[in-house]
């Protein structure tokens, strides 16, 4: 996606995000007398990269280097560390090409095409309701990824990206670098100067990047799309488009998806993480080689925690759910006023809100065998990933978990079986954790407990 801060004088924005098939050049054009087309769109398209950590990214030389966060490629740092040379607290420089080192489990993606598939999801969806839609869309969708990538999926990926909340779907085809290496990466104290504390606030204050490049058959990819260095400052008033990989908001939750949220969710998390933080700090205090294969989980707990706090500090002020409810009732009366929309509709925020009641109920026991199951654990999650690869690989690709459809083993592959440390302290340290927390939260008669350990 493409978003957009255009400023002008006096200071006021007019914030977007368009993906690149569907741009606003006109409106853009009329008012800020910019000229975006489909060639500069293009350009800018095949300079963008998604990385398989989570992180956007651009590519900014001709062969291949990509520039990316520092905490984007964190974990290749802690991976290639020893205890004689910590990566991510001294920082890496790769002073020759012969030098970048590969980064386990990585994969870099440039979008190549978007194709509309709304038609053939909704077709295949057409008279079901609930579950057999969920079934129905997601087979449709492995059948979608699946033909339209055939024979060329050593170097290309598709994907079926959801937009609108259903309203469009949209086949994205990517082309994927299995081979990405380390160029650079700060040391850790330059790249969060000031932690946590400082991190949200003030993050013009540190050298928070990285560089990695693609390679191809051993040698750098050639790039002809990438972005230039500028050392030009922007002026006031300037338009300033930012391309990446976007993520989700929670800002179409209603009040009762909310409430739920500050009363069950985040309360059990802030709790989990507390207590989980405090024994990372006690093991990262025993010893320096603690200290160091504990960092990577250490900062991303502090950071995830950063994050939930502020969320239930908002959430916890009154006037926040206030608003809310005067939002979904605005929303709700604007519905009510087209009869046909009305009817097309029905009254799917009681629905929500009877839904709530079966969250709550299953949010401890999905929490701690799921989606937090072994909680860092990196061997339990190698353990689950095989498991249940050998299981749905058996079923036809349709009928599969999502995660575990033909367009997707190959990074699931790649992420199983490149060469990356265990450390059996660490490991034993959250697994002993979690098992001690399933047992406390789902009670030591729960079936769950009791299969677990």
């Amino acid at each position: 996606g493409i978003g957009a801060a255009l400023f002008s004088i006096p200071a006021r924005a007019d914030e977007g995000m368009w993906t690149f098939d569907n741009f606003p050049s006109a409106a853009v054009k009329a008012r800020y007398g910019v000229d975006i087309d489909q060639r500069w769109l293009d350009h800018v398209r095949g300079a963008a990269v998604r990385l398989s950590s989570g992180c956007s990214a651009s590519i900014v030389t001709a062969n291949g280097l990509i520039l990316s966060n520092h905490h984007c490629v964190r974990d290749c740092a802690q991976q290639l560390s020893t205890a004689t040379q910590d990566y991510v607290k001294d920082g890496f420089l790769a002073a020759r090409r012969q030098d970048e080192k590969p980064c386990a489990g990585m994969v870099a993606e440039v979008l190549t095409g978007i194709d509309d598939v709304t038609s053939r999801i909704t077709a295949a969806t057409a008279g079901h309701s609930g579950e057999d839609f969920i079934k129905a869309r997601d087979s449709q969708i492995a059948t979608v990824e699946k033909a339209d990538c055939a024979g060329k999926e050593e170097h290309y990926r598709c994907q079926v990206v959801t937009l609108y909340q259903g309203g469009q779907y949209k086949l994205y085809t990517y082309r994927k670098y299995t081979d990405v290496r380390l160029v650079f990466a700060p040391e850790g104290s330059t790249a969060f100067f000031g932690g946590d504390l400082d991190n949200f606030n003030f993050p013009r204050y540190d050298l928070d990047c990285s560089f990695v490049r693609l390679y191809e058959n051993g040698r750098p990819v050639v790039t002809p799309d990438h972005l230039r260095w500028s050392a030009l400052a922007p002026k006031d008033g300037a338009p300033v488009f930012v391309a990446g990989n976007p993520g989700t908001t929670q800002r179409l939750l209603t009040a009762e998806q909310l409430a739920t949220l500050r009363d069950v969710n985040l309360p059990e998390t802030l709790i989990l993480f507390s207590e989980l933080r405090g024994r990372l700090l006690r093991f990262s205090a025993e010893s320096d080689e603690h200290a160091r294969i504990a960092n990577d989980i250490l900062f991303g707990i502090e950071n995830s925690f950063k994050a939930y706090r502020g969320e239930e500090r908002s959430l916890v002020d009154p006037a926040l759910i206030a608003a809310k409810r005067a939002a979904d009732r605005d929303l709700r009366a604007r519905v009510a006023r087209d009869p046909k929309l009305a009817a097309a509709t029905g009254n799917p925020w009681a629905q929500i809100a009877r839904a709530q009641a079966h969250i709550k109920a299953l949010y401890y026991r999905y929490s701690f065998t799921e989606s937090r199951a072994g909680l860092e654990s990196s061997l339990f999650g190698f353990a689950r990933a095989l498991v249940r690869a050998a299981q749905e690989r058996a079923k036809p690709n349709g009928e599969r978990l999502p995660e575990y459809t033909d367009s997707r083993l190959a990074q699931l592959s790649k992420e199983l079986l490149d060469p990356q440390p265990v450390y059996p302290e660490l490991e034993r340290l959250v697994l002993d954790f979690w098992l001690s927390k399933l047992r406390e939260d789902l009670t030591v008669d729960s079936p769950d407990a009791h299969a677990f350990l």
